[in-house]
């Protein structure tokens, strides 16, 4: 009577198969991406908003800079 071994998780020593099978995590990987890939276009396109036109003048300031100076002495002046 032939019987055929069937695969699983035990080899022949009766020692259990450190082996990972990673093809449904690669499935569920590509899945989402094609998911990411298509909500991502979505994702840019906004809504039109009718912003108020700026009235405020612009700020003008009349103040001189200062300008520090100190030579090689130590004198230092100030203008």
């Amino acid at each position: 009577m032939n019987s055929t071994k069937k695969h699983s998780e035990w080899d022949d020593d009766n020692q259990l198969m450190s082996q990972i099978n990673i093809t449904p995590m690669v499935d569920v990987m590509l899945v989402l991406l094609i998911i990411f890939m298509v909500a991502a276009p979505m994702l840019t396109q906004g809504v039109n908003v009718d912003l108020p036109d700026a009235d405020a003048p612009q700020i003008r300031q009349q103040v001189e800079p200062v300008v520090i100076s100190i030579k090689k002495n130590g004198d230092l002046y100030i203008r």
